[in-house]
């Protein structure tokens, strides 16, 4: 996915909405008679755990019931590919607050697997924790950056209090990154803060308690409804590398690896069958988004599952997410903006995992 695609996808999508909200264009979300309801949301393609569970199977017969798994945030819609494969082994599922708990957590065995910001899991490995990236979870970072309507640019940002989820973390990245290409004395005039989970800073930006931010892309849309703001930029408009980041991938201990590798494979086979579900049925993803995530109404979710699948946000089968030209020039971009200083080595991945999973 390049940059171009990336942020076409975004105005795209965001005109759309902005000319549905005026009566200008039918309502994106009933361009199929096909679409599930509150009331079919529950169908059995949905619920259907049989060919993710085929999938485990095939990896060796590994019997991953019960899988434990370890986010670093609450879950989002973005979060929701994930859920076909977890829902299809039976996953128990722990949303934590922050990376570093995750890395923990799997370094004490609380838990078998966890889903962190490859930058996160980049520098814990490099801080000594005996971890292995063993898969992509999302292919792109699909943060917004946006601004009260006064900020009609970046360079008006001087003074102005930007938010973002966690130091170090992919909201704080595009922020800085945006605001460095278009004048690097301007990082030093904001007032830089740290508020976690998209949702609570949109409400801050509707509350005018803070200026700008990043956003996922539903909160984007939220923010459309509620009034006028500027769209600054997305991970789309970086320069150089950025293309080749990668925004959160799967994490297990070195110790799980090595004990545990059948069921581990067993796993990621059941959440790429899930993500390849994702790309092929779309009444899938909304049944199990509009069953967790009850407060978005389906109008919203369909959007957003739009939006996901146009920038292909979630590896495909045959296509392998994780190629050494592709981590070489990611860890190039996240030293050069200085995220970290040490070089990250392709073996902090096992290439032969996600090459047995993909078959790309």
């Amino acid at each position: 996915m390049t940059r171009t695609r990336l942020h076409a996808a975004l105005i795209a999508l965001l005109a759309i909405v902005a000319l549905s909200a005026c009566g200008g264009a039918d309502d994106p979300a009933a361009d199929t008679d096909d679409e599930p309801t509150a009331a079919d949301a529950g169908g059995d393609e949905a619920d259907d755990p049989g060919e993710a569970t085929e999938a485990a199977d095939d990896a060796g017969g590994a019997d991953v019931t019960g899988f434990r798994v370890a986010y670093a945030s609450d879950l989002d819609p973005n979060d929701m590919a994930d859920q076909l494969g977890l829902q299809a082994v039976d996953a128990e599922v722990t949303a934590l607050t922050e990376d570093s708990a995750v890395a923990a957590g799997l370094n004490n065995g609380d838990f078998d697997i966890g889903n962190i910001d490859v930058t996160a899991a980049i520098k814990a490995i490099q801080g000594g924790v005996p971890l292995t990236i063993v898969y992509p979870s999302q292919n792109v970072p699909e943060f917004v950056m946006v601004a009260q309507a006064e900020y009609t640019e970046i360079a008006d940002l001087e003074g102005a209090t930007v938010a973002y989820h966690a130091p170090g973390s992919l909201t704080e990245i595009v922020q800085r990154e945006l605001v460095r290409q278009t004048d690097p004395a301007l990082e030093d005039s904001i007032d830089w803060t740290v508020l976690p989970e998209s949702p609570n800073r949109a409400t801050a930006m509707a509350a005018g308690r803070i200026d700008a931010t990043s956003l996922e892309f539903l909160d984007v849309l939220a923010r459309q409804e509620e009034g006028e703001f500027t769209v600054l930029g997305s991970w789309g408009d970086l320069e150089g590398e950025s293309a080749n980041a990668l925004a959160t991938a799967w994490v297990v201990s070195d110790e799980a690896l090595e004990t545990d590798r059948d069921r581990i494979e067993a796993f990621l086979t059941a959440i790429q069958e899930g993500y390849d579900t994702v790309y092929e049925d779309k009444d899938a993803w909304m049944a199990v988004a509009t069953e967790q995530i009850a407060d978005i109404d389906e109008e919203r979710l369909s959007e957003a599952y739009d939006y996901y699948t146009s920038i292909e946000m979630y590896p495909r089968a045959g296509e392998n997410p994780i190629t050494e030209e592709r981590w070489t020039g990611l860890d190039a971009f996240f030293r050069q903006i200085g995220e970290y200083e040490q070089e990250a080595p392709l073996d902090m991945v096992d290439l032969d995992l996600v090459e047995a999973v993909n078959g790309g």
